[in-house]
């Protein structure tokens, strides 16, 4: 038996197909709008991270490699967790290399508060931790970024490898319609 549940979304965009029709008619290449973001990723692994597979070498590996994680990491507008929310980093990191730690990540930011409610931005990049920073590609987007293109930049604000708790400082710079 196959069961579907539809729920309802308090977005601030209609996106159905025939209102997403509608916009693209009006699409113009001149009435692109540029938006920059700043916010924190909360990365707290066994509880915002999980590891869901793991190849049998990964355990001798010294980058990790063949880990795979799933996230649903908060998003807050300032370091602290207490920090108003902006919504949640969903996606996957895999330890992709052999010479260095280092993440393959493909996520969406998927936005929940203030003018942004309803909308994703679409990230995609790798990101060795021995470089200050690290810069994906925004690669898409939804509700009010649809057709985004940009870049992401994140530098890591806190990082405790014991407690597998971090902190990342993300700016994003995306031009969407």
């Amino acid at each position: 038996m196959i069961s579907i549940v539809i729920t309802t979304c308090n977005c601030a965009i209609d996106q159905s197909p025939k209102a997403v029709r509608k916009w693209a008619k009006t699409l113009n290449p001149a009435n692109q709008k540029l938006t920059k973001l700043h916010f924190f990723c909360h990365h707290l692994h066994g509880a915002t991270a999980t590891t869901i597979a793991k190849a049998t070498s990964t355990d001798a590996s010294p980058t990790f490699f063949g880990l795979l994680d799933t996230r649903d990491d908060p998003l807050t507008l300032g370091p602290e967790e207490s920090s108003e929310r902006l919504g949640y980093a969903q996606g996957i990191s895999a330890a992709a290399s052999l010479e260095e730690i280092s993440s393959f990540d493909p996520f969406t930011f998927v936005f929940t508060s203030k003018e942004h409610n309803g909308s994703t931005l679409a990230a995609l990049g790798s990101c060795p931790i021995s470089r200050p920073s690290c810069e994906a590609a925004v690669v898409g987007g939804s509700g009010g970024f649809r057709l985004a293109r940009g870049s992401v930049t994140s530098k890591s604000y806190y990082m405790n490898f014991t407690t597998g708790k971090a902190i990342l400082e993300i700016s994003v710079v995306a031009l969407h319609y």
